[in-house]
């Protein structure tokens, strides 16, 4: 029998592949911090961390955070990258499965969404749902642009989380990526 490689661990093998630190990339992390309605939140959850860099800033504006990623190298790099940061703890967990007990005020989708098939995405829905606090935010920033070889796009997994009919605090879009804040739904 011949095991595949998992395409999340070998995109990982690099320990920068998505250039992180590029002005794309560092605006957008900006754009993001600032899009959050809140000044600060208690417990955040960053589903799908990668290398850790949206989690370093995320830590700044939270209590604690948990950030996962479904690659074991990307758990390490985002280790890394966190270390000396106290209140986070950084995961190897792949969604919806291995989703995270308990309930967050703030849940990060970022840049993930399109990875998961839209069975998994209905159930990552439901358990965005259920692990908000009554006052939580929702967070979903994705690329715009058509993703080959994986089920969905960003505009595919926004429309399916803005259908449920939860409020949008904020909405921002540019012609490389989508951002929604959502509250949580009633």
């Amino acid at each position: 029998m011949v095991v595949k490689p998992d395409p999340f661990e070998r995109v990982h093998e690099d320990t920068d592949p998505w250039d992180v630190d590029s002005f794309y990339e560092r605006r957008k992390r900006a754009v993001t911090l600032a899009a959050l309605p809140a000044e600060h939140y208690g417990r955040a959850l960053e589903v799908g961390c990668s290398v850790g860099a949206l989690a370093v800033d995320l830590a700044g504006r939270c209590d604690h955070l948990l950030a996962i990623d479904a690659s074991q190298n990307a758990v390490d790099l985002a280790t890394r990258r966190t270390a000396g940061l106290d209140h986070v703890d950084v995961r190897r967990a792949r969604i919806p499965d291995e989703w995270p007990e308990g309930r967050f005020d703030l849940v990060s989708i970022s840049e993930v969404g399109y990875f998961l098939t839209a069975a998994e995405l209905a159930d990552v829905i439901a358990r965005s749902r259920e692990a908000l606090t009554d006052v939580g935010h929702l967070l979903l920033c994705h690329w715009r642009h058509e993703i080959v070889g994986w089920p969905l796009d960003g505009p595919d997994v926004h429309e399916a989380l803005l259908a449920t009919g939860a409020r949008v605090l904020v909405e921002h879009e540019e012609p490389d990526f989508m951002l929604h804040v959502l509250a949580r739904w009633a």
